[in-house]
């Protein structure tokens, strides 16, 4: 896929006279709130698109897919995860958790085993072979912000700022289900 530039227009939002809502101007017309450009959400997804591109080459030699390496990363956080808890924790649904860690099972990076506090739950591990991995998962989280030269700064500053935009969007989509 070639290099695409990311949306860098300058976008105002204001309120509009009526109370509640917001207009946003970019170049002086109100249509351009509908532009590409103008979406935050774009941006994200395009960001979050290129920062998967960027790790693709270190995933590769892993060989686990993005979605696996975010299971090994909360893996090696908490030893002794439930399935129920690491979906809850990646935001994945069972239907989507069960196959992603049966493939990691396969390739021997992760082991389920009986709980000793409750019989009926499983935990998951990483086994050996799954926390090996750990030192090339640093390497490449260090080598590809070394390659963006940002300040470590900025970076915990915008995955902040992306969690607490996230946090805002739950509640307003919890709100309105309660609606």
């Amino acid at each position: 896929m070639p290099d695409q530039a990311h949306p860098t227009s300058v976008v105002r939002v204001e309120a509009a006279e009526s109370a509640g809502t917001a207009t946003a101007t970019s170049g002086g017309t109100d249509h351009d709130l509908l532009s590409l450009a103008a979406q935050l959400c774009f941006a994200l997804y395009s960001t979050s698109r290129s920062m998967t591109a960027a790790y693709r080459p270190f995933l590769d030699a892993m060989g686990v897919t993005y979605p696996q390496y975010l299971a090994l990363l909360a893996l090696w956080e908490r030893p002794a995860i439930t399935m129920k808890e690491l979906g809850e924790q990646l935001r994945l649904d069972y239907g989507t958790v069960s196959p992603l860690i049966q493939r990691l099972q396969a390739h021997g990076l992760v082991e389920s085993i009986r709980s000793t506090h409750d019989r009926r739950a499983v935990e998951l591990r990483a086994t050996d072979a799954g926390r090996a991995l750990q030192h090339q998962a640093r390497e490449m989280i260090e080598s590809v912000l070394n390659a963006v030269d940002y300040p470590l700064e900025t970076v915990i500053a915008l995955r902040d700022q992306v969690n607490a935009l996230g946090e805002r969007l739950d509640t307003v989509v919890a709100e309105r289900a309660l609606r």
